[in-house]
């Protein structure tokens, strides 16, 4: 008799959890692009599959509760979302969780804070407590893309009759260290609600036509004294500049919306406030079929170079100005918010974009020091770092805090991209 109670009292507040790691195991594009409409589409879709599952594997159970929990750094995630054409600007994420929120009161979208190591403890302390909780029936983890989640499904592994509890919900494919465990589990995957596969930055610098030559374009003397109204502090000329131009600044003589622009007329050339030798096609840069190399330590951890000349005030005061990173350090078509907060319309010079490069160099690149993007211009480690110190200034404040300190800077082999 005691036992018929204590049974019924275990399943009178019966529940099923899946709990999330939210910047790796990513919801779909067509839900995550609708924004608050798509976050409450994607709750109710999670609690149609998880009630199925309830239904298929705890099939005595009257009435179960379904409960969700996903963690993530949200702001990094935007971030990434944006760059992977997921998503067209950061607060679109905002309203998902939002609408995810709001539509089932058991299920949480929680922001974890900057650092990533929170994501992954609060997982690892709600799933030690759920695991071992009489009312917990099923936890669904969702966790795929992560190796450090291997140490504590190896604890899990330890204890076969908790084992049974746990399910391994797959989004991408599993990292290698879970993949050696994985058939001491149950899997289940929801294609219809999360990625397949992991996301990557969308890189779409435009090429010219083949055989299509670049207009002949006025040179630029180096930037050595300049003012922010002379000829020295106008970018790079490049395809980039040269389409952007076409479209936005037809008094330099390039005009027209498709096709190639034309070239710039004598008489257009002498209005100009300095009358510069104008460059023939052979005078530009050709291409070159080079290998871009990446730098990297004996650990293979990716080691950028770092300019120490350019002085803290220049830092802060390239800082001050609020110009996007991307625009003038990747090509202009690479910045695709149409809601970009930062300046589009600086007439940077090239020491300013030298120092603007060290800036961005201040923002932690997703990929951490496994970037293998050539042309990336975020930080794979703090830039007030030093090889052998484990911290720096800002302690835990610090931006790079627990990966991007007391990295060994000495270049033992490259990566040929």
């Amino acid at each position: 008799m005691w036992l018929t109670r204590l049974i019924n009292s275990q399943d009178r507040n019966a529940f099923v959890i899946a709990l999330i790691d939210g910047d790796g195991t990513v919801f779909t594009k067509d839900l995550l692009s609708k924004g608050e409409k798509g976050g409450k589409e994607a709750a109710t879709l999670l609690q149609n599959s998880l009630t199925d599952f309830a239904t298929t594997n705890l099939p005595h159970l009257e009435d179960v509760k379904i409960v969700a929990k996903i963690y993530a750094n949200t702001s990094s995630l935007a971030d990434k979302l944006v760059a992977g054409k997921m998503i067209d600007k950061p607060s679109i994420l905002t309203d998902f969780v939002r609408g995810f929120n709001s539509t089932k009161l058991l299920f949480d979208f929680v922001d974890a804070g900057t650092r990533k190591e929170v994501a992954g403890d609060k997982l690892s302390e709600a799933l030690r407590l759920h695991l071992y909780d009489c009312h917990c029936h099923a936890v669904l983890l969702g966790c795929s893309h992560d190796n450090d989640y291997a140490r504590i499904l190896e604890e899990v592994v330890a204890d076969s009759e908790i084992a049974e509890h746990l399910t391994l919900l797959e989004g991408v494919p599993f990292e290698k260290d879970i993949a050696a465990i994985e058939d001491q589990f149950k899997t289940i995957k929801f294609e219809n609600l999360f990625r397949c596969s992991k996301l990557v930055p969308v890189n779409a610098t435009p090429k010219p036509p083949p055989g299509l030559t670049l207009p002949a374009l006025a040179k630029v003397e180096s930037n050595k004294a300049s003012t922010p109204n002379s000829a020295a502090s106008t970018p790079q000329m490049n395809w980039a500049t040269v389409t952007a131009q076409a479209h936005t600044n037809p008094a330099n003589g390039i005009t027209g919306s498709s096709g190639p622009p034309s070239v710039t007329s004598k008489s257009a050339t002498s209005q100009r406030a300095s009358t510069p030798t104008p460059l023939t096609p052979t005078d530009l840069p050709r291409s070159k079929a080079t290998t871009k190399v990446i730098e990297r330590n004996r650990l293979g951890q990716r080691i950028d170079k770092t300019d120490t000349t350019i002085p803290n005030y220049e830092i802060q005061r390239v800082k001050k100005l609020k110009l996007c990173n991307t625009y003038y350090l990747q090509t202009s078509q690479q910045c695709t918010s149409s809601h970009c907060t930062h300046r589009h319309d600086y007439p940077i010079s090239n020491y300013e974009r030298k120092v603007l490069r060290e800036v961005a160099r201040m923002t932690p690149c997703y990929y951490k020091t496994d970037c293998d993007d050539p042309d990336c211009i975020y930080g794979h480690r703090c830039p007030q770092s030093k090889p052998n110190e484990q911290g720096c200034y800002y302690g835990d404040d610090c931006r790079f805090y627990g990966w991007g300190h007391a990295i060994d800077t000495r270049i033992c082999k490259t990566t040929r991209v």
